[in-house]
């Protein structure tokens, strides 16, 4: 019953020009939104190439931004997140043989309360037949809701 729920929100999610790959590329990115939902590392990590990198821009108050780069383990990997979801909207696909891009603005909750908005940047790598995630770059805005949630 899930299945074609979620096979649905992809769908209204893609843009209007999205191909199979493309979707499929897509598809990626929401899988490991939906282990993080469900605090499910293992299903996080399947989403993703050995080693993947991940960076964080951070706006603080007074408008100093703090860079932070970092492996998926040494977030995620002993510590799932709990009643933590994101979701984006808007995704823009680029993709060239097998390199992808998915770009987005994105709201991250937990428990429900709005914590930060932002840009998400997936990149990802078609490998043995399946997308995967190569990296994951994303800014964290507290302030930027508003004016994210008109794109």
């Amino acid at each position: 019953m899930l299945a074609p729920l979620i096979a649905v929100a992809l769908q209204a999610a893609a843009p209007p020009s999205a191909d199979a790959e493309d979707k499929a590329v897509l598809a990626t990115a929401q899988a490991f939104f939906d282990g993080f939902e469900k605090s499910d590392v293992a299903a996080m990590r399947a989403t993703l190439l050995p080693n993947a990198q991940l960076m964080s821009l951070t706006s603080r108050p007074g408008g100093e931004l703090v860079l932070r780069r970092f492996g998926f383990e040494e977030t995620f990997g002993t510590k799932p997140p709990v009643g933590a979801k994101e979701w984006m909207w808007s995704p823009v696909i680029i993709r060239r043989g097998a390199l992808a891009t998915v770009s987005a603005p994105y709201e991250l909750t937990v428990n429900g309360k709005t914590i930060h908005c932002g840009l998400d940047l997936f990149t990802l790598a078609k490998t043995d037949g399946a997308w995967k995630i190569a990296s994951i770059s994303w800014t964290a805005e507290p302030d930027a809701c508003p004016e994210l949630r008109k794109m």
